[in-house]
């Protein structure tokens, strides 16, 4: 048992298709970490000695159909959560406090499940930029099935006097939510309507039983946070929020000459859009608008071997699929203007180089 959560499966070799099953039971060690193991069931193995006698009495030599196994009601599954994130200009951390995670089931009737973060989980994340992820939740356990959205449950008010007591380091030590802009100012995070619906992402997903899923959340903080007039010291922070499954996702790297990256008054980024969209600036409107940007990335400087500077960016967790690139100075003017065509393949990484 390698990884700690597979079913224990051995077929009776007198009776084809008959399992005994193994459940498996999570056990919480002294640290609070979860440990997987297997147990095997008495009841289940006698019932199966009871279906076999019964089968036999019936006779051997008649036809048998074989019927679809249906996961049992109360069937569980695991599921673990990451955080990842589109970058934005001129801030040092952006610091968002996790109180809870909330899950709703598909279908009108059916209940939410809501797991609660103690301590609450307190992550800067311009720490997990490009295929970086921060892990929210690990292997929680979770009734398998459909799910419609995720809700995560922020500490992000209006006036909450986030960051204050922040020591200036690189850790998120501060109250609430907040972001710190390159020059030491720091900004009050808040959510509109965040103590009711924190931020909620409408997106459906499955979590299998008797098996694992991971997801990973994208934030893209250019679209996501925005200082309207007046508002000072507070910025909004809108739910411009992804959730992709981490078996169908890919990645997009590449390089930017210099002579793009560094021109006067750049500030150097690609965006990515959906295939067939022409390259167009972010819309600050409160509707999302589905010619925005999937995903972006800063343009980042780095030393090369020989000492000269190159200039580098990548996206991950992107869907496979086609879409459209193009490299940006200020949001505004693309280049090249209808963007440059790029497919994205499960697992794998895509180069497309300005």
């Amino acid at each position: 048992m390698s990884d700690g959560r597979s079913l224990c499966q051995n077929t009776n070799p007198g009776f084809p298709g008959t399992n005994y099953c193994c459940m498996l039971n999570r056990i919480p060690s002294d640290q609070g970490a979860k440990t997987i193991m297997n147990t095997c069931s008495f009841r289940q193995v006698l019932v199966a000695g009871l279906l076999a006698v019964l089968l036999g009495a019936c006779g051997g030599s008649g036809s048998t159909t074989d019927s679809p196994a249906l996961p049992a009601a109360d069937a569980t599954g695991f599921l673990s959560l990451a955080l990842s994130d589109g970058p934005v200009h001129d801030a040092e951390k952006v610091c968002i406090t996790f109180d809870a995670v909330e899950f709703k089931g598909a279908g009108e009737d059916e209940p939410s499940t809501t797991i609660t973060l103690d301590p609450a989980a307190k992550i800067n994340l311009l720490d997990f930029q490009g295929m970086n992820a921060a892990p929210l939740l690990v292997d929680e356990e979770l009734a398998a099935g459909d799910y419609e959205w995720i809700r995560l449950a922020v500490d992000a008010s209006r006036g909450s006097n986030g960051g204050a007591g922040d020591t200036g380091g690189v850790d998120c030590d501060g109250e609430a939510s907040y972001i710190v802009m390159n020059d030491g100012s720091v900004y009050n995070l808040f959510v509109p309507s965040g103590d009711q619906t924190g931020l909620k992402l409408v997106s459906g997903y499955t979590v299998p039983a008797n098996a694992s899923a991971a997801f990973t959340i994208e934030f893209d903080l250019m679209k996501s946070i925005t200082a309207p007039p007046g508002l000072a010291p507070d910025v909004i922070l809108k739910p411009a929020l992804r959730l992709v499954n981490n078996v169908e996702v890919g990645a997009l790297t590449g390089r930017v000459d210099p002579a793009l990256a560094t021109a006067e008054d750049c500030a150097p980024a690609v965006f990515l859009f959906d295939d067939g969209v022409t390259p167009n600036p972010i819309d600050d409107g409160d509707v999302a608008d589905p010619e925005d940007p999937v995903a972006t990335a800063l343009v980042n400087e780095r030393e090369a071997d020989d000492g000269s500077l190159e200039y580098h960016y990548s996206i991950g967790f992107l869907l496979a699929g086609d879409y459209e690139a193009a490299f940006t100075c200020d949001g505004e003017t693309f280049e090249p203007a209808e963007g440059v065509g790029v497919s994205i393949a499960v697992g794998e990484t895509t180069i497309q180089d300005f």
